[in-house]
Formats: C-alpha cells, sequence, structure tokens
C-alpha cells in the first residue's frame, strides 16, 4: 500500500513527526508541502499533518486539505501544536467537513522553541514558554505514544489488521 504523508509547519516539529509515523507505515512517503506539491491520486491512502498556530493549520496544509483528490481513499489528519489539550478544537475548525467526518485524527504534540523561528513567531512562542513555566506547566514535547495509537487506528481504516510489511 502507497501511503502519502504531507506535511507543513515553520520549525521542523511537524515534519519530525511525519518522520517518525513513516517509520511505522513502510512504504510511506514523507513529502513537506512548503517544498512539493504531491498529487494525493498517485497514493493509495493519505494523511496530512500541519503545525497550528493561533488556531489554524498551516497555509500550504489548508490548501492541499481542499485538493478533491482526498475524497474516496482512506485519510488521516494530525496536528502538532504546544497546546495539545486544544488539538480536538483545531482539528474540527481546520479539517473540512467531507474529510472530518471519515478522517483518523490525532495531535502529536509539540515543541516551544523559539531558537527554530524568526520574528514574530520566535516572540509569541518565547512568551507562550514563559506563560507556560509561570504556571508550573511542563513544556510541550512530542507524543510518540500518540503516533502508535494513530498507526493503530490508520492501519484498521485502511482495512489492516495487522502491522504492514
Amino acid at each position: 500500500m502507497k501511503i502519502l504523508i504531507a506535511a507543513a509547519g515553520r520549525s521542523g516539529t511537524t515534519l519530525a513527526c511525519a518522520a517518525q509515523l513513516a517509520q511505522l507505515l513502510p512504504g510511506a512517503t514523507v513529502a513537506d508541502l512548503e517544498m512539493v506539491w504531491p498529487d494525493p491520486a498517485a497514493y493509495d491512502a493519505v494523511i496530512v499533518g500541519s503545525a497550528v498556530r493561533m488556531g489554524r493549520f498551516a497555509r500550504k496544509a489548508a490548501q492541499f486539505l481542499q485538493l478533491p483528490a482526498l475524497k474516496g481513499r482512506p485519510f488521516g489528519c494530525f496536528c502538532c501544536c504546544g497546546l495539545a489539550e486544544n488539538a480536538p478544537r483545531y482539528l474540527a475548525q481546520n479539517l473540512p467537513a467531507p474529510l472530518a467526518t471519515r478522517a483518523v485524527t490525532g495531535c502529536f504534540g509539540g515543541r516551544l522553541d523559539p531558537l527554530r523561528l524568526r520574528g514574530m513567531d520566535r516572540f509569541i512562542v518565547r512568551s507562550v514558554a514563559q506563560a507556560r513555566q509561570k504556571e508550573n506547566l511542563p513544556a510541550p514535547q512530542i507524543d510518540t505514544a500518540a503516533i502508535g495509537r494513530f498507526v493503530a487506528a490508520f492501519l484498521v481504516a485502511c482495512g489492516k489488521t495487522e502491522k504492514m510489511e
């Protein structure tokens, strides 16, 4: 089974999660939507990943989610964000209705690393990190267990009951 994992983000966290996901789905292809625009029709299943900024998916991921070729094939969507407790709302707000009803979804956590960003993004991330620290909240991190749960659910959605070979 050919699986496309198309991801978009600014700091590299979403692509790092896409790479971890691909390791668990042999034969999967990871595409950085900021660099390439793959044809989802060439794949049996598609997963789209996006960073979340101010409650919105990355622009390229949001545009990719509008493609008609995503309909009719197994579909998954994950997000990476610093406030994982808000992920269900972010997914509901950003997934187009026809995809949302049948998508396998998940949140893979995130990182607040201002050194990987520039300008206003750096300022916002630094401010959020400082606010979390003042409230004694842990820093967000990538949730590898969530990636594993997503893979299991996605394989079931694809009609696979065992790990792919």
